[in-house]
């Protein structure tokens, strides 16, 4: 049984070393998060935190794809500009989307009025929400698989 062990602790540790030469950074399942790294990625409902020792990174990022590739660049190189723009871009996704959530909840409590002229107004402006959302979301998750 100990011989199955060492085995499998040296696939492991060869795999590792693999992703980390090919510049990915293995992420390991902890009672507290998600440690990619030194970095941690803390979900907190619908929202992940990062958080580098105890020093938080970002909050309220949105996006799983976003969030795994802001805990790896933090992790590789910190003061990369490139880790702005991708949370900028996550952050413009949140915006949009909580937005359309709103919209779509206020429209409909003006159906169930029934107040149809404000229902139809509000309809529009979550159409116009949903689609920023979406391109903003587009472009956030573009620019994580660069």
């Amino acid at each position: 049984m100990t011989d199955i062990s060492k085995r499998l602790d040296r696939f492991i540790n060869s795999a590792q070393k693999k992703l980390i030469q090919a510049d990915q950074i293995l992420p390991i399942k902890t009672d507290e998060g998600i440690l990619v790294g030194d970095v941690l990625i803390i979900s907190e409902g619908n929202l992940k935190h990062i958080k580098k020792r105890d020093q938080m990174l970002f909050v309220n990022v949105y996006l799983n794809a976003v969030a795994i590739k802001l805990a790896n660049l933090c992790y590789r190189n910190p003061s990369s500009i490139q880790i702005q723009k991708i949370y900028a871009a996550d952050q413009e996704y949140g915006k949009w989307f909580v937005d359309s959530q709103i919209l779509r909840t206020q429209h409909r409590k003006a159906l169930e009025k029934p107040d149809y002229d404000r229902a139809d107004m509000l309809y529009s402006r979550y159409i116009e929400s949903r689609d920023r959302a979406e391109k903003s979301k587009n472009i956030a998750k573009t620019l994580a698989d660069d």
